[in-house]
């Protein structure tokens, strides 16, 4: 197989691989209750990726991703249950996966124990 020689070699935009454990960069956004840590593995002009911990019995307030923006949640451990203005509700667990649309506002709730997901928002919020 060839190498495609004209490809960079490490893709536009991103900041640094991820390995087991390794959890620099963190931003602590806030929540409702409980703890929520993000680390931006991902930060493309068309895109973001965050790798996110929660602390066990954390609740994330309403919030929507822009105007244009749509977001995908990979939940990795744990379980996280999302709520929707319209009353609906979709529990992740592990390796579950879920896209919401752009303009529709959600919460998150979290369990008994700790959860990570991967959050992918889709185009980049400005």
């Amino acid at each position: 197989m060839e190498r495609l020689s004209d490809l960079p070699d490490t893709p536009a935009g991103l900041i640094t691989m991820l390995k087991p454990g390794d959890f620099h960069g963190v931003l602590e956004w806030d929540v409702k209750k409980g703890r929520m840590l993000s680390y931006k593995c991902i930060d493309h002009r068309n895109a973001e990726v965050y790798h996110t911990r929660f602390s066990k019995n954390t609740e994330i307030d309403w919030h929507t991703h822009g105007e244009h923006s749509r977001e995908i949640i990979t939940c990795l451990e744990g379980e996280i249950l999302l709520i929707f203005e319209d009353g609906s509700q979709v529990l992740l667990k592990e390796t579950d996966d879920y896209k919401i649309d752009k303009q529709v506002a959600h919460m998150a709730v979290i369990g008994n124990k700790p959860c990570e997901i991967i959050a992918m928002t889709i185009p980049k919020e400005v």
